[in-house]
């Protein structure tokens, strides 16, 4: 098996037709066939089946394609890592779901729009531990996370297990998200038991759903649970819906035009926010202008609380 063919198998999966695939991909349509009848013959699998309209993927062939953009996607990573133009212009960030993590990577993007010079930027918004993962693989520069102060000890051992350290940058304490409209609105504060009554949203974290990986603050709140995966669609629930969330209070009103409010939680717990680290790779210059700008922003955060 060949990375060519694995990016033919998700060419031919994305237009549904192996002479469309052959025309994209500047091939021959026979040699196309013949590429993947020999992987499907070494794989002992069928990945396609022809129909009237094209062609469509078995079961066994929508597995295969998971595992083959993953393939892929790291072969274009390599590839792009070591470009001579982008080896000293690359940033991939891997983040828990902030919404001013996105607009510090906004503000890079505009220090660069004068530029002639070559780039390669990504901000990843993922599930706790694939962060993790992402930081300790290296596939990302740095990675953003938020403990919980109860499972300070606990996260951070598990971090220096994987060669990670942990830096912190701000400490919030957790609020509840509602939209204007929701009766809780208008209150000042806001108990556990107050939110039984109210749908419950929470990110996702599939298999690894140890508290220690959510990212809010563990508690049975409400017998109605809701599982999202990006900040998108909590945000199109929150505000449709009398649903609720937890989190750490930081959204800037732009991103909802204040059509979404932060209520203080009633709780002993905190969060820490903050970017985790190689401890065995040297930070790149890029990487450490982002951290500066983390840090200035976590410093806005916390003046603006204060006030």
């Amino acid at each position: 098996m060949t990375i060519q063919q694995c990016k033919y198998i998700l060419k031919i999966a994305e237009c549904g037709s192996f002479n469309e695939a052959a025309r994209q991909l500047f091939i021959a349509q026979s040699s196309l066939s013949v590429s993947v009848k020999a992987l499907e013959q070494e794989l002992g699998i069928k990945i396609f089946e022809r129909s009237g309209n094209g062609v469509y993927l078995t079961e066994a062939g929508t597995e295969f394609v998971r595992y083959a953009q993953q393939i892929a996607e790291q072969s274009d990573f390599i590839v792009g890592r070591y470009s001579e133009n982008t080896l000293n212009q690359r940033l991939y960030i891997s983040t828990q779901h902030y919404d001013f993590v996105a607009d510090i990577f906004g503000q890079m993007l505009n220090e660069k729009e004068n530029s002639d010079a070559a780039y390669r930027f990504a901000l990843r918004e993922m599930k706790t531990y694939d962060v993790i993962h992402e930081t300790e693989t290296a596939f990302c520069d740095i990675g953003i996370i938020a403990m919980k102060g109860k499972d300070c000890s606990v996260m951070e051992r598990y971090l220096g297990s994987r060669g990670l350290a942990f830096t912190p940058v701000l400490k919030a304490l957790p609020h509840v998200f509602v939209r204007q409209e929701h009766p809780l609105a208008r209150c000042s504060v806001i108990a556990a038991e107050d939110l039984k009554d109210f749908p419950y949203v929470s990110y996702e974290q599939g298999d690894h759903s140890n508290s220690f990986f959510e990212e809010e603050i563990t508690g049975t709140y409400s017998s109605r649970q809701i599982e999202i995966s990006d900040r998108a669609s909590l945000m199109n629930v929150l505000l449709s819906t009398n649903s609720c969330t937890l989190g750490t209070g930081i959204m800037p009103s732009a991103l909802n035009e204040g059509r979404i409010v932060s209520i203080p939680f009633e709780s002993d717990d905190y969060y820490i926010i903050g970017y985790i680290l190689r401890t065995d790779r040297n930070v790149s210059t890029l990487t450490e202008h982002f951290i500066k700008m983390l840090c200035r922003k976590a410093s806005e955060i916390q003046s603006k609380e204060g006030e």
